[in-house]
């Protein structure tokens, strides 16, 4: 019998320890708990927008999520008390007013529904927002961090805040890129003002990120970034005049008008599209699109509303409400001053309740 027990003992391996290991290997650390956030930069404004539905698979979790999803990175948020929480992140509106039309907003009827709006006179630097989707925890954790790392800048700079909106994007691309191994399950956008105008990047899960004029990111972001491209492209080919400063610009065109009399299809140049001898500024190369857009901050709002309202009637963990955060600069008088600081206000629309 004895040359039988080996057999015996690895039947007890399969038996026992197979679906053990199999077990382990269905295991999954992260969850997807929605979230479509997005950004739009524009010469002297940025918009950051976020749906409120917080969900696990096809359960809604709560219809009132925010807490994850946009919050202050820096800026000094004890002086947006009726708009900011302790923690940094944004406050829902409660002014029942916008859940009273399930119109698209226009220019006068955003301007006229503003639910939050505060003008932050001693604040030297506008605030740099932050908008994550994904895993609702990671993005909490991850906030944590940000802020903390922010917190001790100011401290060790003597109480100064000195990060612009490219430096907490650097921040935030080194603090993901350092978790590659095991990564934050979070998928953000920065958006904040810097002294040529609005700023947005937008990011993976592991830190990579890219400077952009529209960007999403989070549950959704297929169907609402052609949306956004497409609306916001209309407007910058309608307002723009074509550069036929240099030779080579002249040429390029001339081959683009003239492409059906040579048998070729019709060829349109990209509206967003920056020219190769123009990209390049100084030691700095520039993106190779342009990262801002040419309309007003009331057209961008009415424009977000529009897509986020389009993506909620197709993707269920879209829904419930949209708020969207405006940060804009303050106007420059004679001699290169500013008329007044730079101001953040809170919008609050509904979408579709599924």
């Amino acid at each position: 019998m004895s040359y039988r027990r080996p057999s015996f003992i690895a039947l007890l391996v399969v038996f026992f320890i197979a679906p053990s290991s199999s077990a382990a290997n269905d295991f999954d650390p992260y969850s997807m708990n929605g979230g479509l956030v997005s950004a739009v930069a524009g010469k002297d404004f940025v918009v950051v927008a976020s749906d409120t539905r917080l969900t696990d698979g096809y359960e809604i979790l709560t219809r009132k999520h925010l807490q994850s999803r946009l919050w202050v990175a820096s800026g000094g948020t004890h002086h947006h008390s009726s708009l900011v929480s302790n923690d940094g992140s944004v406050v829902i509106p409660t002014d029942e007013r916008s859940s009273c039309s399930n119109t698209t907003p226009s220019n006068t009827d955003v301007t006229s529904r503003t639910i939050n709006s505060i003008s932050p006179s001693s604040i030297g630097q506008s605030p740099t927002i932050i908008a994550s989707a994904g895993c609702s925890s990671d993005c909490e954790a991850l906030k944590r961090q940000i802020r903390s790392e922010i917190d001790s800048h100011v401290h060790w700079n003597y109480g100064m805040r000195t990060l612009t909106p490219t430096g907490v994007a650097n921040l935030l691309g080194q603090t993901l890129y350092a978790r590659r191994g095991f990564p934050f399950y979070s998928f953000c956008i920065v958006a904040g003002l810097d002294d040529c105008g609005g700023v947005v990047h937008v990011y993976d899960a592991i830190g990579s990120h890219e400077r952009v004029a529209v960007a999403c990111a989070g549950t959704g972001k297929e169907m609402l970034q052609p949306i956004l491209d497409r609306m916001f492209a209309s407007i910058s080919t309608t307002t723009r005049r074509p550069d036929r400063g240099g030779g080579a610009r002249e040429d390029e065109d001339t081959i683009l008008e003239n492409s059906e009399e040579h048998g070729l299809p019709k060829l349109v140049r990209d509206g967003k599209a920056v020219h190769a001898t123009k990209q390049r500024i100084g030691l700095k190369l520039q993106p190779p699109v342009e990262t801002c857009v040419n309309c007003s901050a009331e057209e961008a709002v009415a424009l977000l509303v529009r897509g986020y309202r389009s993506v909620a009637e197709r993707e269920i963990a879209v829904g419930d409400d949209v708020v969207l955060c405006v940060i804009r600069k303050g106007r420059l008088i004679n001699g290169g001053e500013k008329d007044g600081p730079s101001t953040m206000e809170v919008f609050h629309y509904p979408l579709k309740k599924h």
